[in-house]
């Protein structure tokens, strides 16, 4: 192309008779004007395609961050990470949805070179994009201790067992020891933020010290229950077939002796006390979710309870099975003995320490746990990662109008 437009203008500029270069003057103007706009958009495009990656990689850094610091730390980050890619300076806008979500938008004006005979000096280029604290993508951690204070916030005893092989475990202490491993795990990774981890017999696959643990991706993100009026107070429930609807449990919630409990779908608040099943009860619920309001709300598995829960797979609630509001005192929450349980969804308990006693077999199809500190003393897990990651929608680039 360009050699034939040498040869054009070589050809042109060498004619004498009549007009002939006058005319080739006046029509290599468009011919110049069109391969020189192809150059210049095609600057323009590369610097579309370097504002996008920026973008998108800050819009996933910040969506993780609390909900006061995800536009500082999108600015922040899409300004350093834009500046190792291109020359042209850019500017960045950024934006919180009520939903958890953070959009934004950069631009940039690239300088022009061909189009410059022609008066017009910049062209803009723009990318948008939005990152949403998801709902339904997967991760690879199951368990995700977030306590950075406490030593052994991971204690796994002799005769506990998992079988994990797709889960990461991530330990977010950094104390010493950060985590202690009296038996092997057979998960996918066991990844631990602080340096010194104790290990009697070996640990399969070996342990990550001072490695790169995610943070909380559900901190200030999970839906808000402004309604916690008591509809069913202290209720006591013997043998037999129990139905329950959704509500607001206040106080203890018995079931006593052995039973079987159906869980209509719905949200479950549980309110200053413990909704507690006993030996022998089997216990079922799809599309459930329940609400731990304060640091005495609990849910309480003792003997040999068999529970089938799973989370609701859409709406308001969708993929969270257990959670509780944040900046809640910590609290023990023992769970004693459940046998044939499978769980599914979120179990997002930031401020319980967790002890699992006795024998505890639980089979789950995805599940991610949130907790303070775990302890193992005797379990028969196994799990399928199906943690809640952010995810970020396609972004939407494009090179704008000319400006002059």
């Amino acid at each position: 192309m360009f050699r034939y437009l040498q040869k054009l203008v070589a050809d042109g500029l060498k004619a004498q008779a009549g007009n002939v270069a006058v005319t080739f003057a006046i029509a290599a103007v468009p011919l110049l004007g069109f391969v020189g706009a192809a150059v210049d958009y095609s600057k323009a495009n590369a610097v579309k395609a370097g504002l996008q990656t920026s973008l998108d990689s800050a819009l996933l850094a910040a969506v993780n961050e609390p909900s006061a610091t995800q536009v500082s730390r999108a600015n922040s980050f899409f300004a350093g990470n834009y500046g190792l890619k291109v020359r042209e300076t850019a500017t960045s806008s950024f934006t919180q949805g009520a939903d958890g979500s953070i959009s934004g938008t950069a631009t940039a004006n690239v300088p022009s070179s061909f189009l410059r005979v022609f008066g017009i000096t910049t062209i803009p280029a723009t990318a948008t994009g939005t990152a949403i604290a998801g709902v339904s993508a997967k991760s690879d951690v199951c368990i995700l201790l977030i306590n950075p204070l406490r030593t052994q916030a991971l204690l796994v005893n002799s005769g506990a067992a998992i079988s994990a092989p797709t889960c990461e475990v991530h330990v977010l202490s950094t104390q010493n020891p950060a985590a202690m491993f009296n038996a092997t795990l057979g998960v996918k990774r066991i990844c631990v933020k602080g340096s010194t981890v104790v290990k009697n017999g070996g640990v399969t696959p070996p342990v990550e010290t001072t490695c790169d643990t995610i943070s909380d991706p559900f901190a200030g993100k999970l839906p808000v229950v402004s309604s916690t009026t008591c509809s069913f107070s202290n209720q006591v429930y013997n043998p037999g077939v129990v139905t329950l609807n959704p509500g607001v449990y206040c106080g203890s919630t018995n079931f006593n002796g052995s039973g079987t409990l159906t869980l209509n779908p719905g949200l479950y608040v549980i309110k200053s006390g413990a909704m507690i099943f006993n030996s022998g009860w089997t216990v079922t619920g799809t599309d459930v979710t329940f609400y731990l309001v304060d640091q005495n709300a609990t849910l309480t598995f003792n003997g040999n309870v068999s529970a089938k829960l799973s989370a609701p797979t859409s709406g308001t609630y969708a993929n969270i099975l257990m959670y509780e509001p944040t900046g809640l005192s910590n609290s023990n929450l023992p769970i004693n003995g459940t046998s044939g349980s499978s769980f599914t969804g979120l179990m997002y308990l930031p401020s319980r320490d967790v002890t699992i006693n006795s024998v505890s077999n639980m089979t789950t199809n995805s599940v991610s746990m949130v907790f303070s500190t775990l302890i193992l003393n005797a379990t028969n897990w196994s799990l399928k990662a199906g943690a809640l990651v952010p995810q970020i929608s396609t972004g939407v680039a494009t090179v704008g109008r000319l400006s002059k």
